[in-house]
């Protein structure tokens, strides 16, 4: 079932989850020991991302047609412009295909580690556009059938956008060339995703726009991870992040609360759904699940 197919037939709110591709094999057996654990959860679908120049990106096909083969879960695969000339975009869509994947997380991706700006690859794309645009031609020419295309929407807007309505406009693009489902990269203020939408209206997409929420489980971390991502943690939040410290137990407890509440009020506010990033951890989703329930219609 393909991500508008999901949001269409939706008797409430959509849960999905995102996991990484593990960089070892012992990381990957512990994959392995927690999708069960997640997969019990009842999200509608998951995601897989993408590692940038071979990092990581063939076991993003892996853990995907795995997730479906094993577990008769639908799932995605992300794709990046990072690394990929034209020709190897066409292959690695065949195989998502070949492989029975419906579904395809298309980003522009982040500059491989060590390069300060992001630089398009020989033949390859600069933008997302250009890329969800070239799905829909190899689809159309090879003729395996329509896949749910997910682009990435930014509430805080890019950190490399000049202002709201340049970002805005990228997004425009990236629905326009056929993306079928809007992602949001994570945030810690639901008054920032509801102007989003707002924007986005008035800007004339339509397509469904999805929140996406990442489970805080320490300080450290969600301090580095919203750094790289220009997002921002509200002063209450960040006056009990600063009382748990390194108290990783604290800060987990913190992000469970915090991650309910946002997730009820956004579904109750009319979100069509929850992307959790869930970081390869089954027991916060768990604690979180408990308190707003299984995707509905699944």
């Amino acid at each position: 079932m393909r991500f508008d197919q999901f949001l269409a037939n939706r008797a409430g709110p959509v849960i999905s989850f995102e996991v990484f591709p593990p960089k070892t094999d012992q990381a990957m057996h512990n994959l392995r020991v927690v999708l069960p654990q997640l997969i019990e959860l009842g999200p509608s679908y998951m995601t897989v991302t993408y590692g940038a120049l071979g990092s990581t990106r063939e076991r993003t096909l892996e853990i995907a047609s795995l997730i479906k083969r094993d577990f008769g879960m639908e799932c995605a695969c992300h794709l990046t412009c990072v690394g990929s000339s034209r020709a190897d975009i066409d292959r690695i869509v065949r195989d998502i295909r070949r492989a029975g994947i419906e579904n395809i997380v298309a980003l522009r991706g982040d500059p491989p580690k060590g390069e300060a700006g992001f630089v398009p690859p020989t033949d390859g794309f600069a933008h997302a556009n250009e890329l969800v645009a070239h799905i829909r031609a190899v689809e159309s020419r090879d003729g395996h059938g329509r896949v749910g295309v997910a682009v990435a929407g930014y509430p805080e807007k890019h950190i490399e956008a000049r202002d709201m309505a340049t970002d805005l406009a990228n997004l425009r693009r990236k629905v326009d060339a056929g993306a079928d489902v809007v992602i949001t990269q994570l945030f810690y203020d639901n008054a920032d995703f509801f102007r989003f939408v707002d924007a986005a209206r008035a800007a004339g997409i339509a397509q469904p726009i999805v929140p996406g929420l990442l489970p805080i489980q320490s300080v450290r971390q969600i301090r580095r991870i919203t750094e790289l991502c220009g997002a921002k943690i509200p002063p209450a939040l960040e006056d009990e992040l600063a009382a748990a410290g390194d108290d990783d137990a604290a800060a987990e407890e913190i992000g469970v609360r915090q991650c309910v509440a946002q997730a009820r009020e956004l579904i109750a506010g009319g979100a069509p759904g929850i992307h959790f990033y869930v970081l390869n951890k089954a027991r916060p989703m768990q604690r979180i699940m408990e308190h707003i329930g299984p995707a509905a219609g699944r």
